[in-house]
């Protein structure tokens, strides 16, 4: 073996158990207690808990937005990525106007490669001629480019499709094998209560959460699941924020449409009161933060195996970046960093508060994203074969997080101040060290882009 972690207690999405992990050649070659194999090297992980390397399948690494960049590239992201636990991220291309989805996806592609300290995939957004771009989509499935992506407002950015054209791009998405993901809210609903708002002098940032409200959601995941049943097609709901976003995509499943949920920490452990700080407008991203019954709506849905997803639509700006805005909700560029904090954050609220198990925790931070996504067998458990992606925690220590000591290129975090249960110790990358004691050292690693098996 070229690596054997011994006496750790591997988690998987059934069971934990006490078992020793044998590495050769970037896999996993044997899982078993006690295991006698000679390597050449050896970690003790007496006392740990080993995860298989987590997947946040909703990442925005140096996109434009509002005439400025979010302030993560492939490289400082990625950095952020691997101190939390994240082995793996799942970016979006960006698909201006008069540019074709392959060529987007080689935009993209060649910001990642050589940069990116983890391995990636992408989910490719379909925003410009939707009713052209889809005659694409067929042969970029091929190529195992399987997941995409429309929206149903922002029609200002010239983002937003058209409920024709989503039905038109699901059914081809669908037919080709691949997976539709919706960031879902009424356009008309945003549209009248920003403008309204903007008209009547509400500028503050509790004004974004009035103008983007759960009925929008609620109201764009019926009409798209609706769309999704006439044609028996699958589709996959992007940061579910809401009681009333849930409820519809409930009530839509158990009319036997395939949608799958996905949240994010945010809409977890914060709330729409972070809006009545005076720095209020840096938590501004959409959808907006909710109360905190809707929180609670999340975790128990979480915890009854409802939401299938959790990542974080890690999309971060420097605090330069939100003053821009002048403060002003409809002026301030949305997001939130998240990438980092992921793992953390749902371990801590989640498994240590009695929220949710662990092995639900592996489901939504590995497995299923793995199995929606084509990357199964290689990603998202720990199993023989796998690629040797490994998440060692300690779940003794208490850690505080503070702005100062991530790694991303943020300098302010949204969960500033918040205590966590634990600390990552170890983090591998099919085989490779990216933190040995909870220091990142995989400066000269690169992760590889990974598709869909097909």
């Amino acid at each position: 073996m070229d690596l054997l972690i011994k006496n750790g207690r591997i988690v998987t999405s059934k069971q934990q158990e006490r078992m020793d992990i044998g590495i050769r050649d970037g896999k996993i070659a044997a899982i078993a207690p006690g295991l006698t194999d000679s390597a050449r090297e050896a970690i003790d992980a007496t006392g740990k808990l080993v995860f298989p390397g987590f997947i946040d399948a909703h990442t925005h690494m140096g996109i434009p937005i509002m005439g400025t960049h979010s302030a993560d590239d492939f490289d400082s992201g990625s950095v952020a990525a691997a101190c939390g636990g994240v082995t793996t991220i799942v970016d979006f291309t960006v698909q201006p106007p008069g540019q074709t989805l392959a060529e987007s996806v080689d935009v993209r592609l060649g910001k990642a490669r050589g940069k990116s300290h983890v391995d990636f995939a992408l989910h490719v957004n379909v925003t410009d001629r939707p009713q052209t771009s889809i005659q694409e989509i067929p042969c970029l499935v091929e190529r195992g480019l399987t997941a995409y992506k429309v929206f149903s407002t922002y029609r200002q950015a010239g983002m937003m499709v058209t409920w024709d054209e989503f039905r038109d791009v699901l059914r081809v998405v669908d037919a080709s094998g691949g997976l539709l993901f919706l960031h879902a809210e009424d356009n008309e609903l945003v549209e009248t209560g920003t403008g309204q708002n903007v008209a009547d002098g509400n500028l503050a940032a509790v004004y974004h959460a009035c103008s983007r409200t759960a009925e929008a959601e609620a109201r764009a995941i019926s009409r798209a699941a609706e769309i999704a049943g006439e044609l028996g097609a699958r589709l996959y709901i992007v940061h579910l924020s809401s009681r009333a976003g849930l409820e519809a995509g409930l009530r839509a499943r158990s009319q036997g449409v395939q949608i799958y949920l996905e949240t994010c920490p945010q809409y977890l452990v914060l709330n729409e009161e972070m809006y009545k700080r005076e720095d209020g407008h840096h938590w501004i991203t959409t959808p907006p933060l909710r109360t905190t019954d809707d929180s609670e709506a999340l975790w128990q849905a979480l915890a009854d195996g409802e939401i299938d997803v959790v990542a974080t639509d890690h999309c971060p700006f420097t605090v330069a970046q939100k003053q821009a805005g002048d403060r002003q909700f409809h002026r301030t560029p949305n997001g939130i960093p998240g990438v980092e904090t992921l793992f953390p954050l749902l371990y801590t609220y989640g498994v240590a508060e009695g929220r949710i198990s662990l092995q639900t925790l592996v489901r939504v931070l590995a497995e299923n994203p793995a199995q929606l996504f084509g990357l199964s067998g290689r990603k998202g458990q720990l199993k023989p074969g796998a690629d040797a992606d490994i998440v060692i925690w300690d779940p003794t220590p208490e850690q505080v997080i503070r702005a100062d000591t991530l790694h991303g290129n943020g300098d302010w975090s949204p969960y500033e101040g918040m205590t966590i249960a634990g600390k990552i110790e170890h983090v591998l990358l099919r085989g490779q060290t990216l933190i040995e004691k909870s220091t990142f050292t995989g400066e000269n690693i690169f992760g590889t882009h990974i598709t869909a098996a097909r």
